[in-house]
């Protein structure tokens, strides 16, 4: 059963979804359970915009009211944003390709990365194949996520892929796709997996890079 912050998320009302993230923090209860919670309503918001019920405005709106709670829940969160200016290392290259703007679903995947401990550079948005080939070398990031909302964008991310196959440095590079896609998409692209939902992304890159889930026991016993 959805509990009231998701609920809140999922209606878009903001200044309910600040007031019920800051009554939970003084309740202490654990930061990446709010986060969670947050997670489910926006699942809701994609859902329903799936289903026609919401259109991209709500999208983009429910994305900005996740982005005001994480700078409420920020300091108890231990997120380290790369700088986008100096690449340094990282587990974890996100951007939209090249001939798309759209990066809604990038920023709420890489905000519940970097929530789970994560460190990921953020790319930005059309972004050249051989853009994101420099920053792989640079970081030494183990995972390439690449997002697309336009079909036209395809190609860019099939160029990406492929160029990233033949020259990225060794161990070899896992490549995510998100956004307006699926199964068929992958294959065509060469990519090695596709979600739809931002936590769909997040538990893939757990699983590529080795770390083992916390249990809400386990994370207790930390605080």
């Amino acid at each position: 059963m959805l509990g009231p912050l998701a609920l809140a998320m999922a209606e878009f009302e903001e200044k309910k979804v600040l007031e019920l993230v800051k009554q939970a923090l003084r309740e202490q209860k654990l930061p990446l359970e709010i986060v969670e919670e947050c997670r489910q309503g926006l699942k809701i918001v994609g859902e329903r915009y799936a289903a026609g019920e919401y259109f991209l405005s709500d999208l983009v709106m429910s994305a900005e009211i996740f982005q005001e709670a994480l700078q409420v829940l920020e300091p108890f969160l231990a997120i380290s944003p790369i700088s986008q200016e100096q690449p340094g290392k990282a587990d974890i290259v996100f951007g939209t390709v090249e001939g798309d703007i759209h990066d809604i679903g990038k920023n709420i995947t890489i905000s519940l990365l970097r929530c789970e401990g994560f460190r990921v550079y953020d790319a930005g948005v059309d972004i050249l194949p051989d853009i994101f080939l420099s920053i792989l070398r640079e970081t030494g990031a183990r995972v390439l996520g690449l997002s697309a909302l336009l079909t036209s964008s395809f190609e860019s991310m099939r160029r990406t892929v492929q160029l990233i196959r033949m020259l990225a440095p060794k161990p070899a590079v896992k490549v995510l796709i998100g956004g307006l896609v699926n199964e068929r998409v992958c294959q065509y692209v060469g990519a090695d997996a596709w979600v739809r939902e931002a936590g769909e992304g997040v538990a893939i890159c757990r699983r590529w890079l080795g770390m083992r889930v916390v249990s809400t026991e386990e994370r207790r016993a930390l605080v």
